[in-house]
């Protein structure tokens, strides 16, 4: 089975107070930290072997999990103790954990109900370096990062961080954003360089895109929340109202 990996070593600086003391990754949902749903979802689909990227409050996230055998698990940890080294970066000094010629990412701070299956799938059917799970662009949402696609499905643009003049640029188009979650082929890491800050949205992507490799955009439609704020956690939890992630 591959491995999951999961980006979990952002500074968190938009959920600040609350992540002043604890990594974002264990911010409560309900009684369980943030990412206990993630990995209970992992393990409900039959992904035991969990990489976890980490750095800020790396000891909290280890200390919490440990192997990860308390939860039917092996989890391993990638740590960036030096320097941050950006999402792509964290993943890049994984490399030498994951086993097989493709993993999973995920950001650690998700929560969807994603199939799996059909996502691994279009990835295989598409013959793709890298798969970007994308969602339709919302009226008048602003997105960190903005994906457009040709009929195959081929992702044609990546801007990070689109001003509104960018979005409009494309109105008679379909515009899509970006969701924090890749299948890439093992072999994509080596083009993220060792010991730098290097990104997916802002780097890797769009070095792919200029050297013409494949890379697809899948359309997800399930349920997904990205809990990257303070306004965003409140609002999931005035959501949930104590009720279960939809994800579990």
């Amino acid at each position: 089975m591959m491995p999951i990996v999961i980006v979990a070593g952002g500074l968190a600086t938009r959920m600040q107070p609350l992540t002043e003391n604890i990594p974002k990754c264990l911010i409560d949902i309900n009684g369980t930290p943030l990412i206990e749903h993630q990995l209970r979802f992992f393990k409900k689909l039959g992904y035991t072997k969990i990489i976890f990227c980490i750095a800020h409050l790396a000891d909290k996230v280890k200390d919490y999990f440990g192997d990860g055998s308390a939860y039917g698990l092996k989890i391993s940890y990638a740590e960036e103790q030096e320097q941050l080294l950006g999402t792509a970066g964290s993943v890049k000094k994984a490399a030498s954990l994951i086993d097989g010629d493709k993993l999973i990412v995920f950001y650690g701070d998700v929560l969807t109900s994603l199939d799996v299956g059909a996502l691994l799938d279009f990835h295989s059917l598409k013959n793709a370096d890298a798969t970007v799970c994308v969602r339709p662009l919302p009226e008048g949402y602003r997105s960190s990062s903005l994906v457009m696609m040709d009929e195959a499905n081929a992702i044609t643009h990546f801007i990070e961080k689109p001003d509104l003049q960018a979005i409009a640029r494309f109105s008679s188009e379909k515009k899509y954003i970006n969701s924090g979650i890749y299948v890439l082929q093992k072999e994509v890491l080596e083009l993220i360089p060792q010991h730098s800050a290097y990104d997916f949205a802002k780097h890797l992507f769009p070095l792919m895109m200029g050297q013409r490799r494949n890379l697809y955009g899948y359309v997800m439609h399930e349920f997904f929340r990205e809990v990257g704020s303070i306004k965003k956690y409140g609002a999931l939890l005035a959501e949930l109202k104590g009720k279960a992630p939809l994800m579990e």
